[in-house]
């Protein structure tokens, strides 16, 4: 049967047929109806052959009596031959075959009894002081009966017969069915399911359509029996008509989205969209001014043309919802503004709740969160960063000082040898040179790694400031002045003290005049000052730097960074960034200025 499903005569014939036993399984189950309702299946039709023939017959036998109460004295009992055969003449049109018996005797016939008597009817009467029976029995070969006996005849003879042609009727009607469904959507040359233009037909405009034609039924005036027939003719032709079609659009999934309703409500939701859309590009400064006149318009149109109370009434319920609506929104500015200061203040663990926000505060402090993320996260990549910076520094300087140690110490061993050669002599000189280098910048960066992380033991202790300074300028007093750089000490009269570890505090300041015999221009000075600012000890060091300073004071103070860019003076620039880590491990600051050649480290403590 699968050949025959995009066959277009096959659905033609198939729909055809299903109309044809569709009508006739209707009558034949009508019919079948009728018959149950007047017991016919019971009592073999008698009840309707009663309602039908028992009046005709009976008629006839009244007035066969009273044909013979009017032939008296002619009527005796038995009959004479001449008034049997009157009898029979006058009677002989009769539909009704009839007997006038006494007893069993018949006297009087008009002809005999047919054995297929549609009914028969006897009944007594009294006659010259006897007991006559007068039969009539309707003979269907006299009787003109009307379409509707005829039919209810043909149908109490053939009820057990029309059961059986019924539930033929009836699988054919389905088998028709059941390809006209099968087959929709099929077509020759189209692969899967085809929907032509009737099979696109919206579901919905069926349904429509339907109870239109049903409200129509229910007027008044097409109360008529063949308009009724006529209407359910067109109803049952327009539903298999949407049969195929319905099929067509389930196999092809378009049911629901093929509908008008579905096609309004995408519409809507397009035109929902643009109108959002619009709206997010709105600032909200106008939406706010948008908002505030519409409640005003609505206020002045309330108070100018209804002041009954029910309508006060609405005005006052929108006005409280506006406040509250208005009360929601400070709530909201007031929870960003939370996220945003604690952004500022650098706590980024505390996280906007977004949760009962929406637009553009829900955005907004989605944005605050992702900042607080993105912050949070480049501040822990860098963290990391920087410890593995340390650990490689440590691990390394941890490796190179084994071979550094036995590189030195062989060193010192070749120079206790005897050696005649001056060369080979030079030779040792530098690699004695170049190994303390190489040692030097080995605990520099084992320092700036233990600074950096903090596992310096710290004791901080009572210090002068003025006596330490003083003792610094001495200390570099002879290799300032083989530099030709004057040391200008100038120290804070009200003798300072802070809380500061001395030997920390001397490598800060060791570093910082290593650095001015190393990099200050020959012929100048170097200012050393002690300050008390606001309760707070300055160390002030200023000196005029020997090469142009092209880079800022922040890149000074990271590693490996010198003042010398052709770096052809010895220091590894790890000075400055030792200095700022022992600082911060003291509870100091330590601050760099650069001003053209100027340049002005200074250490501030709070003082004791």
């Amino acid at each position: 049967m699968k050949k025959w499903l995009d066959k277009t005569w096959a659905k033609i014939t198939a729909f055809c047929l299903m109309i044809v036993f569709t009508v006739l399984a209707m009558a034949g189950g009508a019919g079948i109806f009728y018959l149950m309702e007047n017991h016919v299946y019971l009592d073999g039709g008698q009840q309707l052959y009663s309602e039908m023939y028992d009046g005709l017959c009976r008629s006839e036998m009244d007035i066969a009596y009273v044909y013979l109460q009017n032939a008296r004295p002619a009527f005796t009992v038995p009959p004479t031959e001449e008034f049997a055969a009157m009898f029979a003449g006058d009677f002989q049109s009769s539909p009704c075959a009839l007997e006038v018996r006494s007893g069993d005797t018949v006297l009087l016939s008009n002809y005999p009894l047919s054995a297929t008597a549609l009914w028969e009817v006897s009944h007594s009467y009294g006659y010259g002081g006897q007991r006559i029976t007068i039969t009539s029995a309707l003979d269907p070969e006299r009787v003109n009966l009307g379409y509707e006996q005829l039919l209810l005849t043909h149908l109490i003879r053939a009820r057990h017969a029309l059961i059986v042609l019924e539930v033929l009727l009836v699988a054919a009607w389905l088998f028709c069915l059941c390809f006209t469904l099968a087959s929709a959507g099929h077509w020759r040359g189209h692969e899967g399911i085809h929907l032509t233009w009737f099979d696109r037909i919206p579901a919905d405009l069926w349904v429509a359509g339907f109870a239109l034609f049903l409200v129509a039924l229910g007027e008044p005036i097409f109360y008529t029996f063949f308009y009724n027939v006529a209407a359910a003719a067109v109803l049952v032709l327009l539903f298999y008509l949407f049969l195929p079609a319905f099929a067509a659009q389930c196999k092809a999934g378009t049911v629901l989205k093929g509908t008008v309703i579905a096609w309004a409500l995408r519409l809507l939701r397009r035109a929902l969209g643009w109108l959002v859309y619009v709206l997010r590009r709105v600032p909200l400064v106008w939406k706010t001014a948008l908002a505030v006149a519409a409640l005003l318009l609505f206020d002045l149109f309330c108070v100018a043309n209804h002041w009954d109370e029910e309508f006060l009434v609405v005005m006052l319920l929108v006005n409280l919802l506006a406040g509250l609506f208005l009360l929601y929104l400070a709530i909201g500015l007031r929870k960003l503004q939370k996220g945003g200061q604690a952004l500022a203040d650098g706590s980024y663990e505390s996280v906007v709740d977004t949760k009962y926000l929406f637009g553009d505060f829900r955005r907004h402090g989605e944005n605050l969160n992702a900042i607080q993320q993105g912050v949070q996260k480049a501040v822990e990549q860098q963290m990391r960063s920087e410890r593995m910076k340390t650990e490689l520094i440590t691990n390394v300087s941890h490796d190179i000082k084994t071979p550094l140690t036995s590189i030195v110490n062989y060193v010192d061993l070749l120079k206790k040898e005897d050696i005649d050669n001056p060369t080979a002599r030079e030779y040792i000189d530098v690699l004695e040179r170049q190994s303390g280098r190489l040692r030097k910048l080995t605990e520099d960066l084992v320092e700036a790694s233990k600074a950096a992380t903090g596992s310096i033991p710290v004791t901080l202790t009572d210090t002068d400031v003025n006596v330490f300074l003083s003792q610094a300028a001495g200390e570099y007093g002879q290799r300032l002045a083989e530099n030709h750089i004057e040391p200008v000490l100038t120290l804070d009269e009200s003798q300072p003290h802070i809380l500061a570890d001395g030997k920390l505090l001397w490598r800060v300041l060791d570093n910082l005049l290593g650095n001015v015999c190393k990099y200050a221009m020959p012929g100048t000075r170097v200012y050393l000052s002690s300050e008390v600012v606001d309760g707070r000890v300055s160390i002030t060091a200023k000196n005029i730097s020997r090469y142009p300073l092209n880079v800022s004071a922040d890149e000074l103070t990271e590693r490996f960074v010198r003042g010398d860019a052709s770096r052809s003076t010895e220091g590894s620039g790890l000075g400055l960034s030792i200095a700022m880590g022992l600082t911060r491990l003291q509870k100091g600051q330590f601050r760099l200025s650069v001003d053209g050649d100027l340049f002005k480290a200074q250490i501030t403590f709070d003082r004791l």
